[in-house]
């Protein structure tokens, strides 16, 4: 007698996972891309005073949200821009969420996926980095 499991056994075990088990520190689908050659800043938009822009450091990127770094405080669920400048002069300006920090590292949820940027994070990428 076999105490081995059939296929399907497997099959039902790897069905059956939770996601949340599976991924447990990765919540992002999007294939995030580690880039050292965009410039990035943050611009913060208030009703009664000038918006503020921030240079920030860009700790990684996907078509759907950023990770960055920033020696300012910022506030979660705080509604923000994110311009990104590429080497070749290339922009993007993308309306966000910052949707939680740790230390100074924050999240930010972009509010629509932006394939236009993914495509262009792939095609201009030197180094092949991925997180």
């Amino acid at each position: 007698m076999n105490d081995s499991k059939n296929n399907t056994d497997y099959d039902d075990e790897i069905f059956s996972m939770s996601i949340d088990n599976a991924q447990s520190d990765n919540h992002r689908i999007a294939v995030r891309y580690v880039r050292d050659d965009i410039t990035a800043v943050l611009i913060q938009s208030y009703l009664f005073k000038p918006s503020k822009k921030l240079l920030v450091k860009l700790l990684d990127i996907s078509s759907k949200g950023a990770l960055i770094n920033s020696k300012d405080k910022l506030s979660e669920k705080k509604k923000v821009t994110l311009e990104l400048v590429f080497k070749d002069q290339r922009k993007f300006i993308i309306s966000s969420q910052i949707i939680h920090h740790k230390n100074n590292c924050y999240g930010l949820k972009f509010d629509h996926t932006n394939n236009d940027l993914g495509d262009y994070l792939l095609i201009s990428q030197n180094d092949l980095t991925f997180k």
